[in-house]
């Protein structure tokens, strides 16, 4: 059997306001509003290719806490957003207020990349192939 990635999904305090930012950020269309657990909301986007976005409000009697957008925890640490200019990209997300966590580093590949903190603690890679 083979596999792909379905969707990467987010817990936020509030999804919508979430789910706006990425409508601003990167173009990502809201495709479905639904309740999936009691009680709370789970917001579906598209972004460009095949894997959703899902943004979901907390169960009731869910953890407050929160941990900071970094490159350095355990368990899923960032996801990525493929980009043809990074340069300009993150020229619009910092004037924009977005937080640049790494800035434009290139590998020894050729590639560039950043890293960006967006709303709830999420840490997104961009990536510019060489």
């Amino acid at each position: 059997m083979e596999y792909a990635i379905n969707h990467v999904h987010i817990r936020a305090v509030d999804p919508r306001a979430s789910a706006s930012w990425y409508e601003k950020m990167f173009n990502a269309k809201v495709v479905s509003e639904r309740e999936v657990m009691p009680g709370t909301i789970t917001i579906g986007m598209q972004v460009g290719g095949p894997v959703r976005l899902n943004i979901s409000s907390q169960p009731a009697g869910s953890s407050p806490e929160r941990s900071a957008a970094a490159l350095n925890r355990l368990g899923l640490e960032h996801f990525g957003f493929h980009v043809e200019d990074l340069e300009s990209e993150l020229e619009r997300l910092e004037s924009a207020g977005v937080r640049i966590v790494l800035p434009l580093t290139v590998v020894s590949t050729g590639t560039k990349l950043a890293y960006i903190e967006a709303p709830d603690d999420v840490l997104i890679e961009l990536v510019q192939a060489a």
